[in-house]
């Protein structure tokens, strides 16, 4: 066992999880990839491998990454990692930048992979895509008043001792929201939190799940949070802890 670990939630990722898993060899960790019952055989295909650091968990009819992490981060704390990572399947974060990240880590409770930063960099993106992302971080920038410079990126590193102060029960969103709201209870919580610049690459394999209920979800509930900021409903730094 290592002492890191990163979680990879799972739907019909067949075509890119492969070479995801190989390249992780190299990086001192082991894996848990949360599957959601992919239709296309993704968790055989990984129980094919026959790769010892990977760990699969059948994670049932189709819920979305949000409760897909929140499993596996109760799997990760209860196993004893010292430092829960997460990355997308698809192949768009970089083993690279999460071994820089891993040591970062050392310093701090969260380290943010974060696209739109001096050193970080988005490839295969159109216009549109890229300005839904930067509004996104500015519209819950805006509401929330958080300074970091990427909300809904993917890519993190959390220290499992400060997630076990969390009352992860109460982490509700899904989707893109999701990344928002683990950042807005850390942060609520004074935690140590630093951003990292990485390469962000659109995946070359399989079908984006980015649909218009998940941006939905995110600008809808961001919206309310802001609002119940304003009256200083569940301000109090208690309200996400256990």
């Amino acid at each position: 066992m290592h002492k890191n670990v990163v979680l990879i939630p799972t739907y019909n990722e067949a075509k890119s999880i492969q070479a995801l898993l190989q390249n992780l060899a190299k990086s001192n960790v082991d894996v848990i990839v949360i599957d959601d019952e992919s239709p296309d055989g993704t968790a055989k295909i990984i129980g094919h491998m026959g790769l010892d650091y990977v760990k699969v968990i059948n994670h049932g009819k189709k819920r979305g990454i949000g409760p897909a992490y929140i499993t596996g981060m109760n799997i990760a704390i209860a196993s004893g990692y010292e430092k829960i990572a997460t990355m997308d399947a698809d192949g768009s974060h970089s083993s690279n930048d999460l071994e820089k990240m891993f040591a970062s880590a050392l310093n701090f409770d969260v380290v943010m992979g974060t696209r739109w930063m001096p050193g970080g960099a988005v490839s295969n993106w159109g216009i549109q895509r890229r300005y839904l992302s930067k509004f996104g971080t500015w519209y819950a920038r805006r509401c929330l008043t958080l300074p970091y410079r990427d909300l809904t990126g993917g890519m993190r590193v959390y220290d499992a001792k400060k997630l076990e102060v969390l009352n992860l029960q109460r982490i509700r969103s899904n989707g893109y929201c999701f990344q928002i709201e683990m950042i807005k209870a850390l942060h609520s919580l004074e935690s140590q939190i630093i951003e990292v610049p990485i390469h962000f690459i659109e995946r070359r394999e399989g079908v984006s799940k980015m649909s218009r209920g998940i941006v939905f979800e995110a600008f809808s509930r961001v919206s309310l949070w802001g609002f119940q900021r304003m009256l200083k409903i569940n301000a109090d730094k208690l309200h996400y802890v256990k």
